[in-house]
């Protein structure tokens, strides 16, 4: 018995950090959910729960593991897109016609 309250403790602690990871601007900071660092590690989080479950056969967990990191990843991407493009404007109004001389796109 010990050993199944011991999993329900793991399976609602890891519900916990799912139900964080797809409701970030709830859980976190507004201005720090929307930050690429932190997408990314949640997307990392999420993927690692995910593979919680594919390991200890915990189809539930896999489940909600996945869909986690796919949102963590998606808003990953659009927070790094929106980045570049930010970067890419304050270049072609400080350098203007040849803002593509100086725009370093990996900086």
């Amino acid at each position: 018995m010990k050993t199944l309250a011991t999993q329900r403790t793991v399976a609602f602690g890891l519900l916990g950090i799912f139900a964080a990871t797809t409701f970030g601007g709830a859980a976190f900071n507004v201005a720090e959910a929307q930050s690429k660092k932190t997408w990314r590690n949640l997307a990392i989080a999420g993927g690692v729960a995910t593979g919680y479950g594919l390991l200890k056969k915990k189809k539930g967990v896999a489940i909600i593991g996945g869909l986690g990191t796919a949102y963590a990843y998606s808003r990953y991407r659009k927070s790094s897109k929106k980045e570049k493009s930010r970067r890419a404007n304050w270049y072609r109004r400080r350098y203007g016609r040849n803002w593509r001389a100086h725009y370093r796109s990996g900086v």
